[in-house]
């Protein structure tokens, strides 16, 4: 069995005309909870497979901005973000066909082959820390001492919608540039401040390696996709912290908002969730003959 703590990193990066550098307002966060729940994609119901989830402690089958807001406290060591961010579950598939649960450290899937001239594509990513092969959109085919899996998300509005049926489609990525800085596309003319996170995995824990799958049956990688529910409980002051955080030293610099009185920056940090999780073992307590929600692996590793 493998135990399970996460460990995660969240940034705002503003938006930039090609080929500037990107700046950042980082959220780091420890992790909240891991079970079978989307409250965005699958509200009030168990979701199709595991995610990981950090932020708010008010996280839920069921969940609002407005009630994301209201929660007790946070994981991530901005205590006003008490917005929940989450990614589908890793797990490693021994040589005996069983599941085991990676450590973390701190949504609907499609099977789909990797597509280099589709941003959606290109804004996913894998680092095998420690070990030769750099960054690829797909899982590494290999031991890793320690693995980082990034989402980066749609930079680009509508201008009009603030959700949509399939929750995506009022966003989109820049036509020109690529997928993290350009410009938007006439569809979606206004440029807003892009989200990433990065999510930790202690894969160096694993013994007598196989093979990586991501909760969903997804042994490639390319199917790995994030969400977020914003849960900031002052939008004033994220704005602000937006205007004054975003130079060249991030929340490090003497003017950043969060730096000064009661709001400035605290520790992540364990917190207790809200709302019980439902009573599913996800490989807590040992490996699993089959993923959570009866996902079957399909597809093979991506070599190289």
């Amino acid at each position: 069995m493998v135990s399970t703590r996460v460990k995660s990193t969240i940034a705002v990066v503003s938006a930039l005309a090609p080929g500037s550098i990107a700046q950042l307002f980082t959220v780091n966060c420890a992790p909240l909870t891991f079970y079978r729940g989307d409250p965005i994609i699958f509200p009030g119901v168990i979701s199709p497979h595991v995610h990981a989830i950090v932020g708010g402690t008010r996280f839920a089958l069921n969940l609002t901005n407005e009630q994301a807001s209201q929660a007790r406290a946070t994981t991530c060591d901005k205590h006003l973000d008490k917005s929940n961010y989450w990614q589908p579950q890793l797990y490693h598939q021994r040589r005996d066909g069983k599941f085991e649960l990676v450590e973390m450290q701190g949504t609907v899937w499609d099977a789909r082959t990797y597509n280099k001239s589709n941003p959606e594509q290109r804004a996913i990513s894998h680092v095998c820390l420690g070990a030769d092969g750099g960054e690829t959109p797909h899982l590494p085919a290999k031991p890793c001492p320690r693995m980082r899996a990034e989402t980066f998300f749609p930079s680009c509005w509508d201008g009009k919608n603030l959700d949509s049926r399939d929750h995506k489609s009022h966003m989109a990525f820049p036509a020109v540039g690529d997928y993290n800085t350009g410009v938007c596309p006439q569809s979606h003319p206004v440029a807003i401040l892009s989200v990433f996170f990065e999510f930790f995995y202690n894969t160096g824990a694993v013994k007598d390696f196989n093979r990586w799958v991501w909760a969903m049956g997804d042994p490639t990688g390319y199917g790995l996709h994030g969400d977020y529910l914003n849960g900031w409980a002052d939008q004033a002051k994220l704005d602000r912290a937006i205007e004054t955080c975003t130079g060249p030293n991030g929340v490090n610099d003497a003017g950043c908002s969060l730096n000064v009185g009661p709001d400035g920056p605290g520790r992540s940090s364990r917190q207790p969730v809200e709302v019980p999780p439902p009573n599913e073992e996800i490989g807590f307590k040992g490996p699993l003959d089959k993923l959570p929600g009866d996902n079957p692996v399909t597809g093979h590793p991506v070599q190289g």
